[in-house]
């Protein structure tokens, strides 16, 4: 059977998106960036499209989207 990939989240900045694919690997969940080529040479391309976007397999989708979640609202990260 094979997993189709998912979006998981559109990022502004390739740090944000460097930053959450980090996480990701922490937990054991393979992701990859779409549209880092094009977005970083030409930050334009990000309004036009969908800037970059992380990519899980959809069986990691739900896992991916909470340790985003708990990591987001962890009392170390309250403003």
């Amino acid at each position: 059977m094979e997993d189709k990939l998912k979006t998981l989240k559109n990022y502004e900045t390739m740090v944000e998106a460097l930053y959450d694919q980090e996480l990701l690997r922490e937990n054991n969940i393979d992701s990859s960036i779409n549209n880092e080529d094009s977005v970083e040479l030409m930050p334009m391309f990000g309004e036009i499209n969908e800037g970059l976007r992380i990519l899980v397999f959809e069986k990691d989708y739900e896992n991916a989207m909470k340790v985003l979640e708990d990591f987001k609202n962890s009392p170390e990260n309250e403003s």
